[in-house]
């Protein structure tokens, strides 16, 4: 008898520990109503647990930020915009210009386990996530102003989580929705393996990126892996009939896009609907899908890669002039070819994508097409510039 006590004290202690980790990833800021001093505490948190190589300068492209709606144009509502895995809000500046020039207020959020060291990722889990973008949509949704909800890769699943949760969302912008990934196979597998496998590649690789992570630990994915589920278990066979924006590549490394492209028809049941594809070679657009071209030889793109699907061309980091590199695979032998590579002639694509002459690859980090989602997106949002 006492042995059966002590089992089941052990189990509710094991269960209540659990409940706790989830509650906040340790020292994470909560969101709070003042966001201007949620952006503080953020701030002031990155710079106290950050990787010892960036600077103060670095860890600004990690802080949540607003940008007030034009006064030029009519207020239309409010945006969320939550970015995506090993990501950071700097994904967004972009759109998040665009939009307010739209007539929207934005916030684009961190979310727990980003910002600092691929290392907080060990501990995080997706319902940590979910929780930080529940309480951040409360604090800035207002009455009855409209309210839409913007997400990239995995922000795209969270996205769509809170579309379902909430009632009233006024419409979605989804860039690279990470539903399914290519790795599912493999991804099922992930929690089981993280317990003695942290990392993806056997450990913390060149962090050289300020606003985003080259190295994965194994929980990060598994966690991704997770919010998937947890996605399709409250999906059941809803659909969301609110005007949506999507945007994807065909050559996506990352998502299973031949799933996005069903979900897009099977789920989303506004007749204001629309999936923008970038592909090459013969791409059949199906009712609703716009394809455009997805290599730019002017800017040795050979195709369009996960992220660069959101980024202008004139963006100071990731744009044509842009001064960050971001290297394709996470293999050594691959990273470092691209990252050592003494001339400016890379080529640039997904991640995957094979060289056409053994000069290395770098990952496409801007959409040259860009504008063209903008015309999109005032078509479907019915905005009249």
């Amino acid at each position: 008898m006492s042995r059966r006590i002590t089992l089941l004290v052990f189990l509710f202690c094991l269960v209540a520990a659990a409940r706790a980790d989830d509650d906040l990833l340790a020292g994470f800021p909560a969101p709070q109503q003042d966001f201007q001093a949620h952006i503080e505490e953020v701030r002031r948190y990155l710079l106290e647990t950050q990787l010892p190589e960036r600077r103060a300068s670095d860890v600004e492209y990690n802080i949540p930020f607003e940008m007030p709606a034009s006064s030029d144009v009519p207020h239309r509502g409010r945006y969320l915009l939550i970015h995506g895995l090993n990501d950071s809000p700097t994904v967004w500046r972009d759109m998040a210009r665009e939009l307010a020039q739209r007539g929207y207020d934005v916030r684009a959020i961190l979310l727990p386990g980003h910002g600092n060291t691929p290392e907080a990722q060990l501990e995080v889990t997706y319902r940590m996530w979910l929780d930080a973008a529940r309480l951040q949509l409360e604090l800035w949704r207002q009455g009855d102003e409209p309210f839409f909800i913007g997400g990239f890769s995995l922000g795209g699943v969270i996205a769509t989580i809170l579309a379902i949760e909430y009632e009233g969302i006024d419409g979605l912008l989804l860039f690279s929705p990470a539903y399914y990934s290519t790795r599912n196979s493999l991804l099922r597998w992930a929690s089981l393996v993280s317990h003695v496998k942290p990392w993806v590649f056997g450990g913390m690789i060149i962090e050289d990126n300020p606003s985003k992570y080259n190295s994965i630990p194994i929980n990060a994915a598994a966690q991704y892996y997770k919010s998937t589920r947890y996605l399709h278990d409250i999906w059941g066979s809803k659909k969301l009939d609110m005007p949506v924006l999507m945007v994807a590549s065909m050559d996506d490394s990352v998502v299973s896009v031949q799933r996005v492209r069903r979900i897009f028809r099977q789920r989303f049941s506004s007749p204001r609907k629309r999936l923008l594809l970038y592909g090459n070679g013969d791409v059949q657009a199906a009712d609703g899908e716009v394809v455009r071209k997805s290599a730019y030889p002017e800017y040795r793109i050979l195709n369009q890669a996960h992220m660069s699907v959101l980024v202008a061309p004139d963006n100071p980091f990731y744009g044509a002039r842009g001064k960050q590199l971001v290297c394709n695979g996470n293999e050594w032998p691959v990273f470092s070819a691209c990252l050592y590579y003494q001339k400016d002639d890379r080529w640039r694509g997904a991640e995957g994508t094979a060289s056409p002459d053994k000069v290395p690859m770098a990952r496409t980090t801007f959409n040259p097409d860009f504008d063209f989602i903008m015309q999109q997106y005032d078509e479907v949002f019915a905005i009249d510039r």
